[in-house]
C-alpha cells in the first residue's frame, strides 16, 4: 500500500456485503480491494468524516484507488499555485473529481456486470495525503460513484452478496480492457442526452431493494436500450428481442418471452396503482426481481458486445435485434460473441478470513 500512500491524493471506498478468499486484492492498474481493520484508517484525524463513517458502518473491505498517472505528473497538475486563485478550491475539486471519480464510476459498473451478485458501495472519499504534514491524512471530499442508494440501516438485513475470488481477477481485468472504452465514451460532454445504454447502465446500477421499483428500473432499462418506440407492441417486440438475443434453442426463448410478457403485465399494474389486485403469478413473478435484474445484466453484455465486435456504439441496434429474429446464423454468431463477457457464478461461498 505505500506506493498509495505516496502520492499527495488517493480515494478510498468502503464496500458492503463483498466476499473473498483474499484479504488483498489488486484488480486493473488502478484499484486495490483490502479488508477492512480497524486500523485501516490510522493516519485519519479522529474527527474527520470518513473515519467517523467508518465506525459508525463499519464496512467488510475498503477499496484503494490510485490516479490514473505516474506520481510526477500528478503533482505537477496538482500544484497548489495552480488552485490559489479566486474558485481554486472548486477548480481543484473539479480536476481530482475527472482523476478519481470517474474511473470509480466505470470500476463499478464492471463489477456489477461482471457477474451476479449484489455489490454496495459507499461513497468514494478522496483524500489529502500530505496538507497536514506528519504523515496524516484528510478528506477533500465525497461523492458517491457507485450509482446507487444505500440504506445503511438495512445493510446487516439485506439478501445476497457480492463474492469476488483472487482467481477471478485475471479474467475480470481482461473483461474491464474489452469493454471500458464504451463506458468511457458514454462520459463524452457533447451528448445533448443520454445514449440508450447510459440510460439502461444508470437504472441497472441503482439496484433498488424495493421490489416494485426494482421491477420497472429494470423494464425501464431494457427499453431504453432495446426499443426506439412507445407504442402497443412494445411489450411484445422488447419480450420478443429479449428472447431472440439471449436464448438458443426454440423451447428457452418461448420460457424467456413469456416471462418478460408477464413482467410487462406486472410493470403495467405497478404504474396504474393496480399492484394490490395481482394474482397469484404476478405475485410469484414480484419475488423473483433478481433473476429480472439477470436478463437486465446478460443484455446490456450481449449489447455491448455487438458494439465490440462492430466497432463502433453507432450500428443501428434495432435492425440488429430484427435481423436474428429470422437469421439464426447471425443469431448464434451474436451469442457466441457475448458468451465471452457472460461470467456465470458456479463457484461455491469463500471461506471468510
Amino acid at each position: 500500500m505505500e506506493n498509495l500512500y505516496s502520492a499527495p491524493y488517493t480515494a478510498v471506498t468502503p464496500m458492503y456485503g463483498i466476499r473473498s478468499d483474499a484479504d488483498e486484492l489488486d484488480i486493473g492498474d488502478l484499484f486495490r480491494l483490502v479488508k477492512f481493520h480497524q486500523d485501516s484508517l490510522s493516519r485519519l484525524r479522529d474527527d474527520d468524516v470518513l473515519l467517523k463513517h467508518t465506525r459508525l458502518y463499519q464496512p467488510d473491505y475498503l477499496l484503494w484507488q490510485r490516479a490514473p498517472m505516474g506520481e510526477a505528473d500528478l503533482r505537477a497538475s496538482l500544484k497548489p499555485a495552480n488552485f490559489a486563485v479566486e474558485g481554486g478550491e472548486f477548480k481543484l475539486h473539479a480536476t481530482l473529481s475527472l482523476l478519481f471519480n470517474y474511473p470509480a464510476t466505470n470500476f463499478f459498473r464492471l463489477l456489477r456486470l461482471f457477474k451476479p451478485g449484489r455489490l454496495a458501495a459507499g461513497d468514494t472519499f478522496v483524500l489529502s495525503c500530505e496538507t497536514l504534514g506528519k504523515g496524516m491524512w484528510e478528506t477533500a471530499f465525497g461523492k458517491r460513484c457507485s450509482e446507487m442508494t444505500i440504506d445503511y440501516g438495512l445493510l446487516p438485513a439485506q439478501e445476497g452478496s457480492y463474492t469476488l475470488l483472487s482467481a477471478e481477477v485475471a479474467f475480470f481485468n481482461v473483461f474491464s480492457k474489452a469493454l471500458l472504452p464504451q463506458l468511457e465514451s458514454l462520459q463524452n460532454p457533447a451528448y445533448m442526452s443520454p445514449p440508450p445504454l447510459e440510460v439502461a447502465l444508470l437504472l441497472y446500477n441503482q439496484d433498488e431493494a424495493q421490489e416494485s421499483v426494482a421491477v420497472l428500473n429494470a423494464l425501464t432499462a431494457l427499453e431504453a436500450l432495446l426499443t426506439t418506440d412507445s407504442n402497443a407492441e412494445l411489450s411484445y417486440r422488447l419480450s420478443l428481442r429479449v428472447a431472440n438475443l439471449l436464448e438458443s434453442d426454440d423451447a428457452s426463448r418461448l420460457h424467456t418471452f413469456k416471462e418478460m410478457k408477464e413482467f410487462y403485465d406486472l410493470r403495467s399494474k405497478i404504474i396504474h396503482g393496480t399492484a394490490s389486485k395481482l394474482n397469484t403469478k404476478l405475485q410469484n413473478r414480484l419475488q423473483q426481481t433478481q433473476s429480472l435484474r439477470e436478463v437486465v445484466r446478460r443484455t446490456i453484455l450481449s449489447v455491448m458486445s455487438i458494439f465490440v465486435d462492430s466497432g463502433s456504439m453507432d450500428i443501428r441496434l434495432d435492425e440488429v435485434l430484427d435481423q436474428i429474429v429470422f437469421d439464426e446464423t447471425k443469431r448464434r454468431e451474436i451469442q457466441k460473441s457475448a458468451a465471452k463477457f457472460l461470467f456465470l457464478d458456479t463457484s461455491p461461498a469463500p471461506s471468510v478470513h
